[in-house]
């Protein structure tokens, strides 16, 4: 069983698409699925914008006075989306890498925008640290504190709450994140709400080498990401195994979610039930849902 989905209808016609997905396999003989139509779309929506979350700030150090989410590229330099509030105002970094040795970052109604399609709203705290303060190197340690991003696409509002710490080693071509025991709580445009406390590890490679900058928009590329989760809704808590494959990134898409090829697969268990729930990027913010 199937569903597919463009921006629009993630956040305006989820319940209509999963209706006219349940009504299209009514009278199926196929065997029934771990997951509902309805459940199977909020996991999908969950952990492709907790795939989207390791684009946001994934070059953000707190070096800078700014901050910029990465935004749609389009051959030109961006403005600052945000001024956050730093405490410290000028923060020590004791081995001149470019990243503090420990620095707050207060989000206060930060306004991002993605094209025409969505505009998001920033609340919350974000604490960056060296975790090598000694070391030359590109290494930034992430906090996050009750962060929470409000959508606002086609009149519809989803939101997302961060809690937890992300580690990121790059070089100019690639990244490496890893997330233990990082948590999302959701509110969905449906008004489902849930949450995902997970495990991951992350590995992005730019398509160009030698594109990845400090502070600037993340370059298009290929992410790899890995781990287990406790996904959590409706009362019941599913154990999830995520794996992706050639997921990739456009930076160039204002439509979220920002990949435009590849797929996410999440192995969902409940006691000695399995279901899989496949995620697919057909075009920027465009995915197809396979619930078996």
């Amino acid at each position: 069983m199937s569903l597919f989905r463009s921006s629009s209808l993630r956040l305006l016609g989820l319940a209509a698409a999963v209706a006219l997905g349940e009504a299209a396999c009514s009278g199926s003989t196929s065997p029934s699925t771990l997951l509902t139509q309805t459940q199977a779309a909020l996991l999908a929506d969950g952990i492709t914008f907790d795939a989207e979350g390791e684009i946001s700030d994934a070059t953000s150090t707190g070096g800078t006075a700014v901050y910029t989410d990465a935004p749609p590229v389009g051959g030109t330099s961006l403005s600052p989306q945000c001024t956050p509030t730093r405490s410290p105002a000028s923060p020590t970094d004791t081995d001149g890498d470019g990243v503090p040795d420990s620095v707050q970052v207060t989000l206060s109604n930060c306004i991002l925008t993605y094209g025409s399609t969505e505009t998001d709203t920033l609340n919350g705290t974000i604490i960056f640290q060296d975790p090598t303060p000694t070391t030359l190197d590109h290494n930034v340690k992430r906090t996050y504190v009750n962060t929470q991003r409000v959508r606002f696409r086609s009149s519809a509002h989803s939101s997302e709450t961060w809690s937890g710490v992300r580690t990121m080693t790059r070089d100019s071509t690639a990244l490496h994140s890893t997330a233990s025991n990082f948590t999302t709580s959701w509110v969905f445009p449906t008004g489902g709400t849930a949450t995902n406390t997970r495990t991951w590890n992350s590995t992005f490679t730019a398509d160009t080498p030698g594109s990845i900058t400090a502070d600037q928009t993340l370059p298009s590329g290929i992410w790899s990401i890995s781990g287990t989760s406790t996904w959590s809704s409706g009362g019941t808590t599913y154990n999830v195994s995520i794996a992706t494959n050639a997921l990739h990134y456009n930076a160039t898409c204002s439509s979220t979610p920002r990949f435009d090829s590849g797929s996410l697969t999440a192995t969902v268990t409940l006691g000695t039930q399995t279901g899989t729930v496949t995620i697919s990027a057909s075009g920027c913010g465009v995915t197809h849902i396979t619930n078996s």
